[in-house]
């Protein structure tokens, strides 16, 4: 069992933290404080303090789908560019001269060259980004097995739909203008409002970290905004506000490329700024821009660390999850100081770490269409009568975007420059990476095995006029380094904190969670939580697992505001067999807000652990307005139920079952009589309605609270085929004119 607490440090956000625990150990870099955690039988009453502070750094793999009833194994990770098994596999997007994708190419045609050589395709497929069918692609090369014919395709939206996109946006919050971050706002918003899907998992990260606790893959529309919310100017480090303007590219010219002309532009303009006449004074103003020169480059060079160092945390979390990912890359661009500074090994880290965690980059300037730094009037140092600024301070604009470039080109992504559509610029990309052709192939000899750099080049046999992009090459598997000692009590959990990602290591102990809200006494709400427990097996059907489940509850800053711990007993069933659920409920009052709940479940006496999480918004509602409460859903088998019916936490339903929902009803209007009310039930399938009922009429003539009415109704699955669908709820008030609405998302299989 976890038990006492026995070190406490304040928090590092460079180094995150660990947890230690008698079954586990989590390795955390945004949550809040360095907890070390070892088994004395003393300290049960510590839990509280415990179960914060380890939920915090704990959540779901909450990229990934919702998994059934029937326990699987975790999924491995699927790297899209590694060497797994003496195979490597890369991803390529094929164009014709429109720039539309180019679909039903065979594996024939494509011509692949390693270092020059060519090599034969051990694999191919043409793979949906975001479909169950790229997972499969993926497993089939990890395991290396033998050659595939390519799969039959599927329309994109079709196959997308069932399991939905990795989409991250980093904010080079380091390098963006106030302006350009109000372009960011709106552009993101758009996304968020237009172009995302419904199982899309989405985060929106920053350089500099202000986004704090809500920087985690999510579906949910709230918590996003809310960290776009968060995103606002942070002065860049490399700041001058001397006179005349010196830009950090004039700067890098100086010191650099060793302009002796732009230094001296810049030592007359010091004198004439400082109004200097003697001519002694021209050593006193070149001493003044040589100084300003050494401290703008060592600023620039620290922010710019700051940032791809931020960048590459980023990259390594995504690992953990599955599929290919998409990231946008969003900045004013930077300076690229290839000769001053470890710049090229820094951007050699961020595009290897992508690469290794099978991530596409579009980069996009921030800046759109805009005046470069020399011409700006606010930073205007008087007519250049000599024309020497003018002619070196042309090439700014391009040099500063030249790591967009890199990035996107090194990952088998596209910079998009010089545009103030950017909404246009992110639809065109999401359109471009919806499809990609799977390759996979063997390394030949030593050289390419090894963990050197390896260029890579792949063309269309007799179709010179399309274009072919990938990745620039890969990294070879690099030595394993000594595994240090430990512990051997201590089983050890990696946790990829910038995400909110972890991993579990059960194979039969599954949990799912439900979140609700109702009314409670005032302004507050009632926060309902329902964990979901199963324990299936392959090889045992019968006994029972004594579970320990810890949980917490965090506002949008990761501040906790409640927590709970229950020990169950859960039945243990075999694989494949109609599971038996064991229910932890806990119900907490809280003001309007957004929050997350984090559960861990381990069984006593194991190493076996398994944790989920779920976020929800509750509204601030009006006193005295009508409203209704979240939807409560639960599942009749085929045959009825037994008993009352409990909350499916999951989601998951057999098509051959009965989908009842409950939800309750405040305020309705009732001056003269029984309320009028009614539901108007639709079921969707992305955004179109596959199945809408008659309205139903609520029946009230029994509630004995008109300003709070239980609704309850059910209707069955079987007319609806196996996919993801969205229950859309709407009740009317006829006699207030008045409507609220509440959506849930379920499966059936």
């Amino acid at each position: 069992m976890v038990t006492d607490l026995i070190r406490l440090q304040p928090y590092n956000p460079r180094l995150g933290f660990t947890l230690y625990f008698r079954i586990f150990k989590v390795n955390c870099l945004s949550c809040s404080p360095l907890i070390v955690v070892s088994s004395y039988k003393s300290a049960m009453h510590k839990i509280s303090r415990l179960i914060i502070t380890a939920l915090l750094c704990l959540s779901s793999v909450s990229a990934q789908e919702k998994k059934p009833p029937q326990p699987q194994k975790p999924e491995e990770t699927d790297d899209v560019v590694r060497i797994s098994t003496e195979l490597v596999q890369t991803d390529v997007m094929v164009f014709d001269k429109d720039g539309k994708f180019v679909s039903g190419l065979k594996r024939e045609q494509f011509e692949l060259l390693v270092e020059g050589q060519p090599q034969p395709i051990a694999f191919f497929d043409a793979v949906v980004a975001g479909s169950r069918s790229e997972l499969a692609a993926l497993r089939a090369v990890r395991n290396n097995k033998q050659p595939q014919p390519p799969a039959v395709e599927e329309p994109a939206a079709e196959a997308a739909s069932e399991r939905g996109r990795t989409i991250l946006f980093f904010i080079n919050d380091l390098h963006i203008s106030p302006s350009s971050l109000s372009t960011v706002h709106k552009t993101v918003k758009s996304f968020i409002d237009n172009m995302m899907g419904p199982n899309d998992q989405v985060a929106i990260t920053s350089a500099s970290g202000q986004i704090g606790f809500l920087q985690q893959l999510t579906d949910d529309k709230a918590v996003l905004r809310a960290a776009l919310d968060r995103l606002n100017f942070v002065p860049g480090a490399a700041a001058d506000s001397q006179r005349p303007a010196l830009s950090e590219y004039a700067a890098y010219l100086i010191k650099e490329q060793h302009d002796r002309q732009l230094l001296d532009y810049f030592i007359t303009a010091t004198l004439k700024a400082n109004s200097l006449k003697d001519p002694d004074d021209r050593d006193i103003a070149a001493s003044m821009v040589q100084q300003r020169v050494e401290t703008i480059l060592r600023n620039s060079q620290v922010t710019i660390k700051a940032a791809l160092s931020s960048l590459v945390n980023l990259m390594k979390s995504t690992g953990k999850v599955s599929g290919r990912k998409l990231v946008f890359f969003i900045s004013d661009g930077f300076l690229p100081n290839f000769t001053g500074s470890d710049f090229t090994w820094m951007m050699g880290r961020a595009t290897d770490s992508a690469n290794r965690s099978g991530v596409v980059i579009y980069s996009l300037d921030a800046r759109g269409l805009s005046n470069d730094s020399w011409v700006d009037a606010s930073n205007a140092g008087g007519f250049d009568t000599s024309g020497v600024l003018q002619s070196r301070m042309g090439g700014e604009r391009n040099f500063s975007q030249e790591p967009l470039h890199a990035l996107a080109a090194d990952t088998g992504g596209r910079a998009l420059l010089n545009s103030n559509d950017l909404e246009g610029g992110i639809a065109r990309a999401l359109d471009e990476t919806s499809r990609y052709y799977l390759l996979a192939w063997r390394p030949t000899n030593d050289a390419q095995r090894a963990s050197n750099f390896s260029k890579i080049k792949i063309t269309i046999a007799g179709r010179p006029e399309l274009k072919v992009q990938l990745r620039h090459g890969y990294l070879g598997a690099s030595a394993e380094p000594p595994k240090a000692k430990t512990d051997a009590s201590i089983v050890q959990v990696e946790s990829t904190d910038v995400l909110g990602v972890a991993e579990f290591s059960t194979e039969e102990l599954r949990t799912a969670l439900a979140l609700g809200y109702k009314q409670a006494v005032g302004t507050n709400m009632q926060l309902n939580t329902t964990l979901q427990l199963t324990a299936q097996s392959p090889e045992h059907d019968s006994g029972k697992l004594e579970v320990n489940v810890l949980g917490a509850i965090f506002d949008s800053k990761g501040k906790a505001v409640g927590s709970f711990r229950q020990r169950v007993e859960v039945q243990r069933t075999r694989t494949q067999t109609t599971p038996i659920y064991t229910y932890v409920n806990h119900q907490v009052d809280l003001p309007p807000g957004l929050y997350q709940v984090r559960t861990i479940a381990y069984e006593r006496g194991t190493t076996r652990l398994t944790n989920a999480m779920e976020w929800i918004d509750i509204p601030k509602v009006k006193e005295g307005a009508f409203s209704i409460s979240s939807l409560y859903i639960g599942e009749i088998p085929e045959g009825g139920a037994n008993g009352t019916v409990g909350v499916n936490a999951s989601g998951h339903f057999a098509r051959n079952s009965r989908l009842r929902f409950t939800t309750y009803i405040y305020n309705a209007a009732h001056t003269a009589g029984a309320p009028q009310l009614g539901a108007q039930i639709k079921i969707l399938k992305g955004d179109k309605a596959v199945l809408t009922p008659p309205e139903a009429k609520i029946s009230t003539d029994k509630a004995t609270n008109p300003a709070n009415i239980t609704y309850t109704g059910e209707f069955p699955l079987s007319s609806l085929p196996p996919g993801n669908y969205t229950l859309d709820i709407t009740v009317m008030d006829k006699a207030a004119s008045a409507s609220a609405s509440q959506q849930f998302k379920f499966t059936i299989y």
